[in-house]
Order: C-alpha cells, then sequence, then structure tokens
C-alpha cells in the first residue's frame, strides 16, 4: 500500500481490506440442520459472510430453548430434522415469535408460504444460500419483492404490508 507521499506502508497487523458490508436487518442466525456436513458447511458459508450464526443444532426440541432465549433475526431451517418435533412446528413457533424462515429443503410442504419468508431448494451452492438471505432480507425488512435466485421460492405478500 502507498501514502499520499508515496512511500510504502505496512497494512494494518489484523485489519483486513474489504469493503464495508452494507447494513441488514438480519444479522444473527440459527441453523437448524440434521445432516452433519450440511451445517457445517452452511454455518462456515454464512459467518464467511458476515452472518452471526447464535446456534447450529439439529432438533426441534434443541432449537426451542435457543429461540425463547435469543435474539434472532431468522431461521435457517431443514425440515426433516432428527427428534420428535418437526421442522414445521419449529417455522411456526418462529413465525409466530416474529423470526423470518428460510426453508432449505428438498421436499416443499404444501403449507411453506404460510410457515417461511421462502425456501431454498436442496442441493444448493454457498453462493444461492447467501443470496437466498438477502431475498429473504429484501422481503421481511424491505418489503420489497427481491432478485431472482436459482432454486428459491418466495412467499412475498406485498399487500400484508
Amino acid at each position: 500500500m502507498h501514502s499520499a507521499s508515496g512511500r510504502v506502508m505496512a497494512p494494518l497487523k489484523g485489519v483486513s481490506m474489504l469493503f464495508a458490508s452494507r447494513p441488514s436487518c438480519i444479522k444473527r442466525l440459527l441453523i437448524i440442520e440434521d445432516d452433519p456436513l450440511v451445517a457445517f458447511d452452511n454455518e462456515r458459508t454464512l459467518k464467511h459472510s458476515g452472518y452471526d450464526i447464535v446456534a447450529t443444532v439439529d432438533s426441534g426440541e434443541a432449537a426451542v430453548p435457543i429461540i425463547a432465549a435469543e435474539q434472532i433475526d431468522a431461521l435457517v431451517l431443514d425440515l426433516g430434522l432428527a427428534g420428535h418435533m418437526t421442522g414445521r412446528e419449529v417455522a411456526r413457533l418462529a413465525r409466530d415469535r416474529g423470526i423470518a424462515v428460510l426453508l432449505v429443503t428438498g421436499q416443499c410442504p404444501d403449507d411453506a408460504g404460510d410457515i417461511a419468508v421462502a425456501r431454498l431448494s436442496k442441493p444448493h451452492s454457498a453462493s444461492a444460500l447467501v443470496a437466498a438471505l438477502r431475498a429473504v432480507e429484501s422481503i421481511s425488512c424491505q418489503n420489497k419483492m427481491p432478485r431472482k435466485v436459482s432454486g428459491l421460492t418466495t412467499y412475498w405478500r406485498p399487500e400484508a404490508a
């Protein structure tokens, strides 16, 4: 790096040269996924994209106390979970608490529009996951139609604004 005087400057230790992230109303996420590899990939991708992962759990039973105790902006939720509580039950609980829900599943339920803001089909890429959360933000925080994302179905209802 060069200063205005032309001298070579050493970068500050521990400071990354990144573009400033844009303001977002969705920062704190709870990932609920029963496949450990998918959970790990999703967590890593979303952390690197600037999200704060409150927790990553594999069941509804593990998610409920976290939803009750933590400030969470959105769930990244697989419907097929370990345990007895269904993904639908977790989604309804989150929705009733005002938490945005992104379903990430291979099988879309008929009532997906009632329990989620959007659904991302599995399998998906890391970039599609990040784009899907940005779409959820557009819908939930800005009340506007998001950009098209491959594999994403949105349930935007502008009349609800």
